[in-house]
């Protein structure tokens, strides 16, 4: 998209902040009102559209991206986003553990366990692990504790956080990297375990190392997403 504009702008009303370009306000895809409540989330916006060259590429857009996400699908389709990061719960990563070898049994426990402890703590939810293709059904109450948490979260929160979840295949290190238990990359390692024990044994090829790339900078977004919304001015 040819870049057809000069100024870019934020611009308070009521405590929220919006995005002008050259004196319009900026609106989504959907047509809505482009605002949101944090001014250092806004002034991350109106960097990225300043930033851009003749052409606008939303490729080198993050922060504009999940803001309209927020603004036009999640809060849309609010409930079943909530039922989709709850559903993570029952298929979490850091609940299916190998059988063999010893090595992978060892790390996994480790690394894993610790954070399966302050879920118990931090999110009253108590997780059951199984072993290689062993079926595994979560308690009842496990599964509604995640889901009153994740309905707890505004628009914003569960843009980061669904693109946390997807990435990790967790949501217990979603919610872990949200509240501080631990950092974004930290969450990326954790997720990848099993693939890195592959890597260790027999390498990389290229088109993993590219997805591998990719989604560690999915998360490092989400991240810088969840900081700044934390930033109420």
């Amino acid at each position: 998209m040819k870049r057809r504009y000069r100024m870019v702008e934020i611009v308070e009303s009521g405590g929220s902040y919006g995005i002008s370009l050259d004196g319009k306000p900026m609106r989504t895809p959907a047509a809505n009102r482009f605002e949101v409540r944090q001014r250092a989330l806004a002034e991350a916006v109106a960097e990225e559209w300043r930033a851009q060259g003749d052409k606008v590429d939303p490729r080198t857009m993050p922060m504009t991206r999940f803001v309209a996400t927020a603004l036009d699908r999640i809060a849309a389709e609010r409930d079943r986003i909530v039922g989709e990061l709850a559903a993570f719960a029952e298929t979490d990563l850091l609940c299916h553990r190998a059988d063999r070898p010893a090595e992978l049994i060892e790390r996994q426990s480790q690394e894993w366990q610790p954070l399966l402890d302050w879920a118990v703590e931090e999110l009253g939810a108590r997780f059951e692990i199984a072993t290689g293709v062993m079926p595994l059904t979560q308690p009842a109450a496990t599964l509604a504790a995640v889901r009153a948490r994740v309905q707890g979260l505004d628009d914003l929160e569960l843009a980061g956080i669904q693109t946390l979840a997807g990435g990790t295949g967790s949501i217990i290190l979603a919610l872990a990297v949200f509240l501080g238990r631990i950092g974004w990359e930290g969450a990326h390692r954790l997720s990848r375990l099993d693939e890195d024990h592959q890597i260790e044994r027999w390498g990389e090829d290229p088109e993993a190392a590219e997805r591998r790339k990719s989604v560690h900078a999915d998360l490092g977004e989400a991240a810088r997403l969840l900081s700044l919304v934390r930033v109420r001015h």
